[in-house]
Order: C-alpha cells, then sequence, then structure tokens
C-alpha cells in the first residue's frame, strides 16, 4: 500500500509517503511500512470495524502470515498513538472480528488524568495476568514441594522427568499453533465438507446471503486439478465495495505445496473457472 495523502486530525498530521506522524507540540514519530499500512487503513474506516481476514489480505498481500502478525503490527500502533496522542485516537478490539479505529472528535472536553486509553488497559491486563499467573506457580511449586518432601528419591525422579516431557510438550504445541496460519486452525471453520476428496473447511460470514450450496458447486468445478489435499476457504465482508464479499482460500496440497487465493469480490459464477485456471497454471497434478 503505497499512498501521498496527508491526514489531519486535529493536532495531528500524518503523511503517508514519509510514514512520519506530527503532532502540532513539535513531537513526532516515525512509522515502519506495515504499521504504516494498518494504521492508513483504518483510518480510512474509522468508526468502522475492519476485519481482520481484509486487514491481513491488503497489509500483507500474498505472504502467508500468522494472525499473531496482525497483533504484533496493533500493538505497536496502539503504543506509538499513546505515546503521541493518547487523547485523539483510540483502537477497540472487536471480538472475533476486527479492530475498530475512533477519532475522539472533541479534544478539548477530555479531563486530564481521566480514563485509561486503550494502550493501558492491555498493559493493566497484562500485568494482572503476569500476576495471577506468578500466583499460581507459586502455589504449584509449594503443593510440589510436599509431594517432593513425601516421596522417595526414585519417585521424586520419575516425577521431574514427566513434568518435564509435559513442559516440553506443552511448549512445543504451543510454538507449533503460533507459526501456523490461523485460518489453519479448523475448529474456526463452520462447514467441513469432502470436494473431489479434498477436505474442505468452509466459514462464511454473517447475514451475507450466501449460498452454501452454490459455492459447494463451485469448488467442486475449481478443485478438479487436486486431491487428497486440506482446502481453509474463508468469506470476509468487503468494506470497499457496499454489501459485498470477499473470499481466500488457502490450499496445502498432498505434496506439502500450498497455494494462495484470492477474489476480493465474489461473484458465484465465477469462482469454479477462476479457481480452476489458478491451479492449472501452478501445475499441480493430482
Amino acid at each position: 500500500m503505497i499512498s501521498s495523502e496527508i491526514y489531519q486530525i486535529g493536532p495531528i498530521r500524518y503523511d503517508c509517503s514519509t510514514r512520519v506522524l506530527t503532532h502540532e507540540n513539535g513531537y513526532s514519530e516515525y512509522f515502519t511500512p506495515r504499521v504504516s499500512d494498518v494504521f492508513v487503513l483504518l483510518l480510512e474506516h474509522q468508526g468502522q470495524c475492519v476485519e481482520k481476514d481484509y486487514l491481513l489480505s491488503q497489509c500483507w498481500g500474498d505472504v502467508i502470515v500468522s494472525e499473531q502478525a496482525l497483533t504484533n503490527v496493533i500493538s505497536k500502533l496502539r503504543k506509538i498513538l499513546h505515546k503521541n496522542c493518547p487523547d485523539v485516537f483510540t483502537i477497540t478490539t472487536v471480538s472475533k472480528s476486527g479492530y475498530l479505529l475512533d477519532v475522539i472528535e472533541d479534544i478539548e472536553d477530555i479531563q486530564k488524568g481521566g480514563n485509561n486509553s486503550a494502550a493501558d488497559a492491555i498493559e493493566i491486563i497484562d500485568q494482572e495476568q503476569m500476576i495471577n499467573s506468578s500466583s499460581t506457580a507459586i502455589s504449584l511449586e509449594r503443593k510440589l514441594s510436599k509431594v517432593i518432601w513425601f516421596t522417595s528419591y526414585k519417585t521424586t525422579l520419575l516425577l521431574l522427568f514427566v513434568l518435564g516431557l509435559m513442559v516440553n510438550f506443552i511448549f512445543y504445541k504451543y510454538g507449533e499453533i503460533k507459526s501456523r496460519p490461523y485460518f489453519v486452525n479448523t475448529s474456526s471453520y463452520s462447514k467441513t465438507v469432502n470436494i473431489n476428496s479434498n477436505n474442505t473447511y468452509i466459514h462464511t460470514v454473517k447475514n451475507s446471503r450466501l449460498d452454501e450450496s452454490e459455492i459447494i458447486k463451485s469448488l467442486k468445478k475449481g478443485l478438479a486439478p487436486i486431491c487428497n489435499s486440506e482446502v481453509y476457504v474463508r468469506f470476509y465482508n468487503n468494506t470497499r465495495i457496499k454489501n459485498h464479499v470477499g473470499l481466500v482460500i488457502f490450499i496445502i496440497t498432498h505434496d506439502g505445496r500450498a497455494f494462495n487465493f484470492r477474489m476480493s469480490e465474489y461473484i458465484k459464477n465465477d469462482l469454479g473457472d477462476k479457481l480452476n485456471d489458478y491451479l492449472l497454471g501452478k501445475n499441480v497434478v493430482c
């Protein structure tokens, strides 16, 4: 996303070409390219929830990343805005959907030392979670000490060995989940169907009036070149085209290859042909 736009919001001026945010008091902040892309997209849709799928497709393009990448960028953006202009912007997380940027209209009415910003709230929550985690860890440690005190030396060694295996397994699974793209989590899909021997997971959006039978019919035609593969189909509201939806299809073939197919505007009569042509162009073999 490259833009030469200059935004003026109250005391704040943001130049997209230089990626510099300037406050009228003289303070300025330089944005990295990815943070700038997300900020501009949220700013263009201020007061509206921008879905995570749309942010990922617009700001990362065809690069496959996990949802954690977007979370990290939002965290950095919140810290920058809280540092430079806490009384101008707020970024709200919309549960299981996306993010919403609000521009505070009447800046003068905000009382000094008033409510905490969204970034403060996140930091407070993080601190509380750390305290709770520490308390839990201390409680478990005390209980474990009592067990060790009343058991034999061999039993203690066995217990520590099993505990070590459990910890390693937890860290391994956590790392595996964090490294995988968020849309490979099958539990987040509303429908599972076998299409041409491909395990296909479909997630639609509410109030979109999508016809699942038409979608499956188009996918049967589009997925004809592949078999025994994993197919993840996600629809999302297109915020640029009113009352329209887009879709992202992530495919992992039986030989381990991965492909990313997108339609910014879903047209049921085009999906089958376009997906079929896309896969044939990738020289996949069933």
